[in-house]
């Protein structure tokens, strides 16, 4: 039986339509992100800074995020997620979708303003939450922000994916790399989330230890 950390777990699913995380559509708290961030204007503006988005999943955001004004990447390593993250993206934008590992897929360091989470970190054992934040480190700017949705739930390993944070992991983990500059509930979680599921917005520090 195929294991979290292999793509074929997630590529099965992904064919199956099985994927009760696949959010359909642009949720509420990253439609406020992006209209506080955006252009304002169909006038040519220089771009508001570069997103990635790790295991973007069919990536519903890919075309929000590029109309706000942001430079897109998108990667995920389940080669049918990217099938259909491309078909989002529509033929102009399909380009910036990535089949690679986030992991070990060559990226600049520090060439991202925003890495976006959505359900990625949460698909990940808990054994691994280290090595995200250390890669998400690594690709982010000074003073760039992680930004999105995390989930808050005891991890049992035999239930997972997802596998939440118990209360103060999280901090625990990105205590000193990020300064949490917003934290709240989220109103409109699909049912696998619901009532444990908070948008944030963190701030890389300088911190290297």
């Amino acid at each position: 039986m195929s294991h979290p950390s292999q793509p074929d777990f997630w590529n099965s699913r992904y064919m199956a339509g099985q994927t009760p995380w696949e959010f359909p559509g642009v949720p509420a708290d990253l439609q406020k992100f992006l209209k506080q961030k955006s252009k304002g204007s169909s006038a040519p503006a220089p771009s508001r800074g570069r997103v990635l988005i790790p295991g973007c999943g069919s990536a519903h955001e890919i075309r929000p995020f590029i109309d706000a004004g942001f430079e897109v990447t998108a990667i995920d390593f389940a080669p049918k997620a990217v099938e259909l993250a491309k078909r989002h993206a529509g033929p102009v934008f399909a380009n910036h979708v990535v089949l690679g590992d986030f992991f070990t897929h060559y990226l600049p360091a520090g060439s991202f303003d925003y890495v976006y989470e959505r359900t990625f970190l949460c698909s990940l054992t808990p054994d691994r939450r280290e090595a995200y934040r250390n890669r998400v480190c690594q690709l982010l700017k000074p003073g760039g922000y992680l930004v999105g949705y995390f989930y808050y739930q005891i991890p049992v390993l035999e239930n997972g994916p997802p596998f939440g944070f118990a209360w103060g992991t999280a901090d625990e983990l990105f205590g000193r790399h990020f300064i949490l500059t917003k934290d709240q509930p989220v109103t409109d979680s699909l049912p696998l989330f619901a009532g444990r599921e908070r948008w944030q917005e963190q701030r890389r520090t300088s911190f290297t230890g």
